[in-house]
């Protein structure tokens, strides 16, 4: 470790407070009121260096019961966490492709509720890989193309409309994925019915037909080609790399599981609505605006699935392996991590006692009362010092990213 315990426990105590504070004001410079939650605000700023002396990671994994080093640990995330989402992911997509077949081929109300719930049913598994930003997913930019939101569905209706559009171009990010199905099925009217007439209409019923299964098509080719990758050579790419290293798995991963917890979850879902990096609330800016009432539960899920990574479970699964909680463990032998873990795994069970306060729908929520909301992102917040500060401290990880928020 590149600090003595002295230096860690001051660090400690220093950074709770003073840095809660400049990751709440800062990040204003950021996430403003225009901005989209997508992965390139941040990632030209990606460093690369490599950390001081390693780790010796050869004690118990509490819970676990085996010798905890990182390379057991990257299996556990590779073969019980990573590898089973992406798979449920792409079952999903399966699932959504054929409903979306069946629609186009027969609009009515039936097939039209199927799809919805397809939707839904894919939507709440990628709130389980969003977080695996690595590898071909990071190659590929697919949160990029799966879920940039608030969607622009001007700009996509004139190009749909028009048939000239390049579902591959990054101008056209903003046009695709699970918010432009949003839209597709509940955005184009107010009734069931309204919305089939789009699909029938003898002028614009085909482009919307062809547009709605081309998004679907796109959506599912690349999340297979991600879950090909890590079946057929990332997987064990991967595994080999367990140094210490910036650019080694354990150390990237774990710099790409804070960022989205820092960025996607507490700032996309609940910061930029709740109006935190503007002048204003932006209801508008909640996932899945055009369905309502599945905001709050795409944000459960994601937050089920960050509590989960950092404690090893396993993929639907109860049980657990080597994971961030037991690495803790390790260390606290020494009498060096203050229960971290437990630290971090309270403030995850105040949030979900705080999201019961919710709405299902997050919109409805900021202009009911945008309190409640404000104060969930303050919540959310103090898991970020606790990992992106305390644990990479204790962890010996440096951050790979430069953001505005001080810390």
């Amino acid at each position: 470790m590149k600090n003595n315990l002295l230096t860690l426990c001051c660090f400690t105590t220093l950074s709770i407070s003073a840095l809660f504070l400049s990751c709440s004001e800062d990040d204003n410079v950021r996430l403003d009121e225009g901005s989209l939650i997508n992965q390139n605000d941040f990632t030209d700023d990606q460093i690369d260096g490599d950390t001081s002396d390693s780790v010796d990671t050869t004690a118990n994994d509490a819970g676990v019961g085996e010798a905890f080093t990182r390379g057991a640990m990257l299996v556990n995330w590779a073969d019980k966490i990573i590898i089973p989402a992406f798979e449920s992911l792409v079952k999903n997509m399966d699932s959504l492709s054929l409903a979306a077949n069946e629609f186009t081929d027969t609009p009515n109300q039936e097939n039209l509720i199927n799809l919805k719930q397809s939707w839904l049913n894919a939507y709440l598994a990628w709130q389980t890989v969003d977080m695996f930003d690595i590898g071909m997913a990071e190659e590929i930019t697919l949160r990029n193309f799966i879920n940039v939101y608030p969607l622009d569905a001007q700009g996509m209706t004139t190009t749909l409309l028009a048939g000239n559009y390049d579902l591959t171009s990054i101008n056209r990010q903003d046009e695709q994925g699970f918010s432009a199905l949003d839209y597709l099925l509940h955005g184009l009217g107010n009734t069931d019915e309204e919305i089939i007439a789009f699909y029938t209409d003898e002028t614009n019923g085909g482009k919307y037909k062809t547009f709605l299964t081309d998004v679907v098509d796109r959506m599912h080719s690349l999340t297979s080609i991600v879950l090909a990758d890590w079946k057929e050579s990332y997987r064990d790419e991967f595994i080999e790399r367990d140094g210490n290293a910036a650019t080694e798995s354990v150390n990237s991963m774990v710099n790409d599981y804070i960022y989205y917890y820092e960025k996607f979850l507490r700032a996309g879902k609940v910061g930029i609505p709740a109006g935190v990096f503007s002048n204003s609330s932006l209801s508008n800016r909640v996932e899945a605006r055009y369905r309502g009432g599945v905001s709050k539960e795409l944000l459960i899920k994601a937050l089920n699935s960050v509590q989960d990574f950092f404690n090893g479970v396993h993929f639907s699964q109860e049980d657990s392996g080597m994971s961030l909680k037991g690495w803790i463990n390790y260390l606290e032998a020494s009498g060096s991590t203050n229960n971290l873990d437990s630290l971090i795994n309270n403030q995850f069970e105040l949030i979900h006692l705080q999201l019961e306060n919710l709405n299902l729908d997050l919109a409805q929520q900021v202009e009911i009362d945008n309190i409640k909301m404000l104060e969930t992102y303050d919540i959310l917040q103090k898991n970020v010092v606790f990992m992106k500060v305390d644990m990479l401290q204790l962890l010996d990880i440096t951050v790979d990213y430069v953001d505005a928020d001080g810390d």
